[in-house]
């Protein structure tokens, strides 16, 4: 039992160490997830503003080459699209506020 003893405590010092390591690590794993997760969701939100875009020109083509007398579903479209992009360009303009915000933080 005497020579258990010594190899059972260099094991327990590195499950201590360990737990403080992981710890520390885990705050800039989460921050990556975080930005990645961001970014995921701010191209979808493009890519949604480029297919509403889409759909808008199509029904806009639609009713001028006379396919379609429906005006209100056209307007519903471009005023989606208009609130989309007035959407987009607000997140922009308080990401670029964020980053200039934190440029000028003194160190």
């Amino acid at each position: 039992m005497v020579t258990r003893f010594p190899l059972d405590i260099p094991t327990v010092k590195n499950q201590i160490s360990g737990i403080g390591a992981s710890q520390a690590s885990r705050p800039q794993a989460g921050a990556q997830r975080t930005v990645e997760e961001f970014k995921e969701m701010l191209y979808e939100a493009i890519d949604t503003v480029s297919d509403l875009q889409r759909n808008a020109d199509e029904l806009m083509t639609k009713l001028a080459i006379g396919e379609t007398q429906d005006l209100h579903q056209v307007m519903i479209a471009v005023e989606e699209v208009n609130l989309a992009l007035q959407l987009t360009l607000q997140i922009r303009n308080k990401m670029l506020e964020a980053y200039q915000e934190i440029m000028r933080m003194q160190v």
